[in-house]
């Protein structure tokens, strides 16, 4: 009997990871093994197929490519065993492959609280992703099925990749809307953008056209998906916050069914994408502040009132070189001699001296942002499609209503259950949120129950009966527990609505409940 302990000519079972059952007929279960190598002495991955299972033929074929590809960041194909059948135990074919001691991407940005990483780690981890499949390329291999699973980041820094080749063999594309483009390359290009979505955001866009029949698709990727914008998936920096452009345009361009521009062209492959990232290199910089050079003893403090104090530094300390440089030039042109310079006291002055003197210390300082968080005077409930005697400015949990500011995230206001996401005849309820006076409104960040929630951020000047007579700022659809999202431009306003249109299921699935644990509101200081 197959199992722990179990030694394969030198190699031996030791921890069962994985097994992939059979979706179609003809197929058998699949398992993946953590093995040891006992010759060199050394772990390796163990993926044993029956020999009568009918992919087996393509994956030995995809395995003996995979193992000419030669870039330390795939995890190569070792070596492939015929294992003979006996009483217990049909007969198998064992891939044997490098193992990788790292953590899986799905397992590093579930771990982190905030934005998962930063944008140039993201482009730099993607890069090196990007360029060892391109090494495939000239052997005419591809990985064809990339997800967070399949991508390690070691505690040296670096990013591997496994499954070359084999996964694809083995389960087909990740979902059907890989299939819309033939190339496998494209299919490679579609995976590389993802995982620059899912380092950026922790989300994998949600697969537009696929036709996935397991009900939770979700388990093919292990993290959540992107939520519904109406047709398109929305680009990372409409889901998150402090992401550069850049990155919003390489997802436009690689990932099927993303939201982009009329004339954007599409990357074609692992090379056009790795050479994208270096472009996009060039005009990455911060989102969030922007950062000048001023000498020591300028204000640090961030706030509005200290903006004109430290430009007019700046003006002088830069005021301070022009003059510098003219007497500068007044000592050359007014000297006898190249070498020396006479003070007025007559003493001998080096020119080598002057050009060499230390220069005046200088401290990074960031000038606030023209986005910032506004200050919420109050909040309350609106539901006024309520039946009576809600009325028009009917409202629902009102007592709740102030768990959804008071910063903790435990806390929430929630709407009652209902039978349909839709929230039966409603059309919706939500919080209207009060700053207290005009702003110009770009954005929000919500805290939600659940996932799955459907809603619509509308402004106005005040309260107004029907939520349709709001102006709209922006709107979502199946977000998930955390979402901030940003308006193309701003909408004037003292009030912000947060419209929930449809809610998720609760945990009995059931009914349905939705809620904001917290929120805050963005706008042009």
């Amino acid at each position: 009997m197959i199992g722990s302990g179990t030694t394969l000519n030198r190699y031996t079972l030791l921890e069962l990871v994985s097994e992939h059952e059979p979706t179609m007929p003809g197929q058998f279960t699949v398992a993946l093994w953590r093995g040891r190598d006992e010759i060199l002495d050394r772990n390796v991955a163990i993926r044993l197929i029956q020999t009568k299972d009918s992919r087996l033929t393509r994956v030995l074929g995809a395995a003996q490519a995979a193992a000419m590809a030669d870039d330390r960041r795939l995890l190569r194909v070792l070596d492939i065993l015929d294992i003979g059948s006996t009483e217990e135990d049909p007969a198998y074919t064992a891939i044997i492959s490098e193992w990788c001691t790292g953590k899986p991407l799905h397992v590093a940005v579930n771990e982190i609280e905030t934005s998962p990483f930063d944008a140039e780690f993201s482009l730099d981890s993607v890069s090196n992703i990007a360029w060892a499949l391109n090494a495939c390329l000239s052997i005419n291999l591809e990985h064809g099925r990339l997800r967070p699973s399949c991508v390690f980041l070691t505690e040296n820094s670096e990013v591997l990749v496994s499954g070359l080749a084999v996964d694809h063999a083995l389960f087909g594309p990740l979902f059907d809307n890989d299939s819309v483009l033939d190339s496998s390359s494209i299919k490679d290009v579609n995976g590389l953008g993802s995982l620059l979505y899912c380092f950026t955001t922790g989300l994998w866009p949600y697969p537009v056209f696929s036709r996935e029949k397991n009900p939770d698709p979700e388990l093919s990727v292990h993290v959540p998906f992107s939520p519904k914008a109406g047709k398109d998936i929305p680009l990372p920096s409409s889901v998150k916050a402090s992401i550069p452009r850049t990155i919003d345009d390489l997802v436009s361009r690689s990932v099927i069914g993303a939201s982009k521009s009329r004339g954007v062209t599409r990357i074609q492959d692992s090379l056009g994408f790795a050479n994208s990232i270096a472009s996009a290199r060039d005009y990455l910089s911060p989102v969030s502040t922007t950062t000048v050079r001023a000498p020591i003893g300028i204000s640090q403090q961030r706030s509005a009132s200290n903006f004109i104090t430290r430009i007019f530094g700046v003006v002088l300390a830069g005021a301070g070189v022009v003059a510098l440089a003219f007497v500068g030039t007044t000592l050359f042109n007014n000297s006898d001699s190249s070498a020396n310079q006479i003070g007025v006291e007559g003493d001998v002055i080096d020119a080598n001296e002057i050009l060499n003197s230390p220069a005046i210390p200088f401290v990074e300082v960031e000038v606030a942002d023209t986005v910032g968080t506004v200050p919420i005077a109050s909040v309350r409930s609106f539901d006024p499609r309520g039946a009576p005697p809600n009325g028009a400015l009917g409202t629902e949990r009102e007592k709740s209503a102030d768990f959804a500011i008071d910063g903790d995230a435990v806390t929430a206001w929630t709407t009652k259950t209902y039978k349909t996401a839709t929230l039966g005849k409603k059309g919706g309820v939500g919080l209207i949120l009060d700053l207290g006076e005009e702003v110009d409104v770009t954005g929000v960040s919500l805290g939600l129950i659940g996932f799955g929630t459907d809603l619509q951020v509308r402004v106005a000047n005040e309260i107004l009966p029907d939520p349709d007579l709001w102006t709209k700022l922006v709107s979502i659809d199946n977000a998930g527990p955390q979402i901030d999202l940003r308006a193309p431009r701003p909408v004037t306003g003292r009030y912000v609505l947060i419209w929930l249109t449809g809610i998720p299921p609760t945990e009995n699935g059931k009914k349905f409940q939705g809620g904001v644990t917290s929120a805050s509101v963005f706008a042009k200081n």
